[in-house]
C-alpha cells in the first residue's frame, strides 16, 4: 500500500494536472498499488447493471459509506474504514464505475446512481448510515442524501457542480446532519463549499483547514488526525436511532 506521503504527492500532483489543463478535478487516473486492501471483499450492481467492487471493514450497528473523489479511488478512504472499525462502526469502500476494481466505464456523472447501490447493499446489514464523501463523492452523498434515510453525511471539499452533476437544488432537501470540510485556499472549490453550506437547512456545521489540500489528500497533510477525530465526533454526535 501506498504510504501517505506518496499518496499524498500523487493526489497533488494530479490535482495540479487538472488545475494547468485548466479542468478542475479532470485528470486521468493513476493505477493503484496492487496490493490487496485487506476487509471483507465485497460486490454489487447498480440500478443499470454495472458491476462494483469495494471493501467491507468492521461490525457494528451503524454503518458508514465511504464514497471517493475524482481521480482517486477508494485506497484513499482505507486507512480511516479501519480506524471506523475499530470504533465499532462497519464501514464500506468502494470504487466508481470504471476506477481500479470496479467494472464499467468512467462516468462521473453516475456517481450518485453507484452510491445508491452502495446504500442498498449496506442498508440490510445495519441499522443506519452515515455517508462520507471527498468532492465528486461528497456530490453523490447530497444527492443520494435528499431521497434516501441517513444519519449524516460528510462534505470534503463539495464542489456545486462537477463530472455532470449539479447539488445546489439537492441541498436544500437534506434533513441530515451535515458536516462540510474545506481548505481555506483550495483552489478547485474556492467558496463553493460556503455556498452549499448557506443553502442547507439541515442542521450543519463547517470546518476550514489552512491550505490548499483538496478532498481526502487532508487526511494525508498535517491535518488528517484532526479530520480524523472531527468526523468522529460529528458522528458519534448523530449516531442515534430512529424513533
Amino acid at each position: 500500500m501506498l504510504s501517505r506521503q506518496t499518496r499524498a504527492q500523487r493526489i497533488a500532483s494530479l490535482l495540479i494536472v487538472a488545475i494547468a489543463l485548466g479542468s478542475g478535478c479532470f485528470a486521468p487516473s493513476l493505477p493503484r498499488d496492487p496490493q490487496d486492501l485487506g476487509g471483507e471483499h465485497v460486490s454489487f450492481r447498480t440500478s443499470d447493471g454495472v458491476l462494483l467492487r469495494g471493501h467491507l471493514y468492521g461490525r457494528g450497528s451503524t454503518g458508514v459509506i465511504l464514497a471517493h473523489m475524482y481521480p482517486a479511488d477508494q485506497s484513499d478512504w482505507t486507512d480511516f474504514a479501519r480506524v471506523l472499525a475499530n470504533h465499532g462502526y462497519e464501514a464500506l469502500t468502494f470504487d466508481f464505475r470504471g476506477f481500479t476494481e470496479s467494472e464499467g466505464e468512467s462516468g462521473t456523472e453516475y456517481a450518485d446512481r453507484d452510491l445508491i447501490a452502495a446504500y442498498k447493499f449496506l442498508r440490510p446489514r445495519v441499522s443506519r448510515i452515515f455517508i462520507a464523501g471527498a468532492s465528486l463523492g461528497a456530490e453523490a452523498a447530497i444527492l443520494v442524501a435528499a431521497h434516501e434515510q441517513v444519519a449524516g453525511i460528510i462534505c470534503i471539499s463539495v464542489p456545486t457542480s462537477f463530472g455532470g452533476l449539479e447539488v445546489t437544488k439537492a441541498i436544500t432537501q437534506v434533513r441530515a446532519p451535515i458536516l462540510f470540510v474545506t481548505s481555506k485556499d483550495d483552489p478547485l472549490v474556492a467558496g463553493q463549499p460556503e455556498i452549499l453550506y448557506r443553502l442547507t437547512d439541515a442542521p450543519k456545521s463547517f470546518e476550514t483547514y489552512p491550505g490548499k489540500a483538496h478532498g481526502t489528500a487532508i487526511l494525508f497533510g498535517p491535518y488528517g488526525n484532526e479530520l480524523q477525530n472531527l468526523m468522529l465526533r460529528f458522528m458519534a454526535a448523530n449516531d442515534a436511532p430512529v424513533p
